[in-house]
């Protein structure tokens, strides 16, 4: 994620360099642009740039990695296939972490916290989400049949996680929120992938 940069006046200044009185402000600029020396009362935090687009995905990610949380937790006991068992671990174990995350950004910019299940008009819209009915199926396996509908559902689950990241990226406006959704946008698309060839292997 990034961040803005504080430094004393003296650091990174060469002999060359005039020295300044107060702290200097390097602040990321827009991609393809070079960082921002800015005075610290003009710099913009990540709070003012945000908008709903950026706020929905952060609170619909929360849940939607929740699921899938819940669903790597199914294969601990259930999975047969060890490609299918290890990777519902790494899952589990890296979505648990970006939950924490995508709960700090809200808290960061003074917005409630996201509950782990859907609710309102979340609930009703968003992609890739098991239903109740779906995951209780899941539940009800083992072994091979296990794997094979884990893997089905979980490219099902990823495809939505990899649309709302585009949306973000395509109507979003603040550079965390945007940074992050590229990043779930690509490791997702990798992992549809991983899942695919494992697929062909049960």
């Amino acid at each position: 994620m990034s961040v803005v940069l504080a430094l004393t006046a003296a650091a990174g200044c060469s002999e060359d360099t005039p020295r300044q009185d107060g702290p200097v402000v390097l602040q990321p600029g827009e991609a393809g642009e070079g960082n921002k020396r800015v005075d610290p009362d003009e710099v913009e935090t990540p709070a003012d740039e945000f908008n709903d687009i950026d706020r929905e995905f952060v609170e619909m990610m929360v849940p939607h990695h929740h699921q899938a949380v819940l669903m790597a937790e199914l294969a601990k006991t259930r999975a047969k296939d060890e490609q299918v068992a290890g990777f519902a671990q790494r899952i589990g174990d890296t979505q648990k972490a970006e939950i924490d995350v995508l709960q700090a950004w809200l808290e960061a910019r003074d917005l409630p916290t996201a509950p782990l299940t859907p609710s309102g008009e979340h609930a009703t819209h968003m992609d890739g989400m098991l239903t109740p009915e779906q995951l209780d199926e899941l539940a009800a396996v083992k072994g091979t049949a296990f794997d094979k509908l884990f893997v089905e559902r979980m490219i099902a689950h990823h495809q939505g996680a990899v649309a709302m990241a585009d949306r973000a990226l395509s109507d979003g406006t603040e550079a965390i929120n945007r940074a992050f959704a590229a990043d779930v946008s690509a490791t997702q698309t990798a992992e549809i992938e991983r899942l695919r060839q494992i697929q062909k292997t049960l």
